[in-house]
C-alpha cells in the first residue's frame, strides 16, 4: 500500500514550517528594530537625565542645626556645601530658594552632642521655621529621641515638604537640658 500525499497538504505544511521559522526570527529582528528607534546620544549640550531628582549631585541637600541648652535662641541652621565647610561667618538661618521646595528625606539627631555621650532622658528635637512676613518661629516638625539613643536616623522615603521662601532657623529641645545636633538631608525640586 503506498501512502500518497496531495499537493495541498504539502503546500499547508510548507507555510507551517515557514510560520515557525518566522516566529523563531522575529525577536531579533524586533529587538533591533526596537532598539534603533530608542537608542539616544548624551551630549553635554543634551544631557541625558539617567537618575531621579533625588539622586543629582546638584539637587542634594545637607542642613545641619544645632541646640544648647539655657540659651535664649537656638544655634542657627546651615546649609552644608558640598566641602563640608561652612563658610564664615555663617548664615543666620537657611532660606528654601523661591521657586523650589526643600524635600526632607532623612534625619539624623545626636542628643547630649556638646557633652560627648548620649543625654540620659528623652528630648524633643523640634525644627523651627518661620513662614515669610511672620514674626514668630513655629515648631514644623518634631521627634522624640529616646534616652541614651546617641544618633538616631528617622528616613522619609516620600519626604518632609518645606515650601519656599521658608526659613529654616534652628531646632530646639524643649524636655530637657540636653545639647542636639539634627542634619536633615534631602533635596531641592522646583514646582
Amino acid at each position: 500500500m503506498m501512502f500518497r500525499i496531495s499537493k495541498s497538504t504539502l503546500s499547508w505544511a510548507g507555510v507551517a514550517v515557514a510560520a515557525i521559522l518566522f516566529t523563531l526570527a522575529v525577536p531579533r529582528a524586533a529587538h533591533a528594530v526596537v532598539a534603533a528607534l530608542v537608542q539616544v546620544t548624551n551630549t553635554a549640550a543634551s544631557p541625558v537625565i539617567s537618575q531621579g531628582i533625588g539622586n543629582q549631585a546638584a539637587q542634594i541637600v545637607e542642613i545641619e542645626c544645632g541646640y544648647v541648652p539655657h540659651t535664649e535662641t537656638p544655634l542657627q541652621c546651615n546649609l552644608i556645601p558640598p566641602t563640608g565647610v561652612i563658610p564664615s561667618p555663617p548664615s543666620p538661618f537657611f532660606t528654601v530658594p523661591n521657586g523650589q521646595t526643600l524635600v526632607v528625606t532623612s534625619v539624623d539627631i545626636l542628643s547630649g552632642s556638646a557633652a560627648g555621650s548620649p543625654c540620659m532622658s528623652p528630648a524633643l528635637a523640634q525644627v523651627l521655621t518661620i513662614v515669610p512676613g511672620a514674626q514668630f518661629a513655629v515648631a514644623r516638625k518634631s521627634w522624640i529621641v529616646p534616652s541614651g539613643a546617641g544618633t538616631v536616623h528617622y528616613v522619609y522615603p516620600s519626604g518632609i515638604l518645606f515650601a519656599p521662601g521658608l526659613l529654616i532657623t534652628g531646632v530646639a529641645n524643649n524636655t530637657t537640658a540636653c545639647t542636639l545636633t539634627l542634619d536633615m538631608h534631602g533635596y531641592l525640586t522646583t514646582q
